[in-house]
């Protein structure tokens, strides 16, 4: 079985890297959240950011989708081979005013996209066959995982799609203004008690 060369150990280095900081993220936003439908999404997007992390660890220390892959040691961390992985440990966000729930799911819908053009890059970049194919699940993963949180904007009017009526420059203007406005008065970005203003 073929060896994982520097340029796939990178990619599951990054990846895996990127995760870590996922899973982290969608712990402090879950204890923010009040929508319990958002709060299931996030649940289900933490779950899965879990389980691509351990698969990649897996696949750095040699095992994948069940098998052993030969001449393969260390990991991210130089965790020996048969060593059980553990997530990243989440931790609190320092955030005293909290996130609100639109503010939570553009980011998690920003970042879903983010997710799977990065996994489909490192798919075609990769030559081992497993490493390939746990790239390619996860991007197929990240763009069904971005729809669902498009949706849910939609829904909640959070999200304005450009429709075929619309004049782009108008629509343009009338959305950065709306989101701008929005930013300059959301309690997320207000300063910290203390710093100067």
């Amino acid at each position: 079985m073929a060896q994982l060369n520097p340029a796939e150990l990178l990619a599951i280095h990054e990846m895996a890297s990127t995760l870590a900081t996922d899973i982290n993220k969608l712990t402090a936003y879950l204890s923010f959240v009040d929508d319990s439908h958002l709060e299931a999404m996030l649940r289900h997007a933490r779950q899965k950011a879990e389980t691509h992390y351990h698969e990649l660890i897996d696949l750095a220390n040699g095992d994948a989708l069940n098998r052993r892959f030969e001449n393969l040691d260390g990991g991210l961390s130089g965790r020996p081979k048969g060593m059980p992985s553990q997530s990243p440990t989440p931790v609190r966000p320092r955030v005293e005013s909290g996130f609100s729930a639109r503010t939570i799911a553009s980011d998690c819908l920003s970042c879903n996209k983010n997710m799977a053009v990065r996994a489909l890059w490192f798919a075609t970049e990769a030559s081992h066959v497993g490493l390939r194919r746990a790239f390619s699940e996860m991007s197929r993963y990240y763009l069904d995982a971005a729809y669902e949180f498009y949706k849910f904007m939609e829904q909640q009017g959070w999200y304005v799609p450009l429709e075929s009526q619309d004049n782009p420059n108008d629509w343009f203007r009338r959305n950065h203004e709306q989101m701008t406005a929005f930013i300059q008065t959301e309690s997320d970005w207000n300063r910290s008690p203390g710093m100067p203003s």
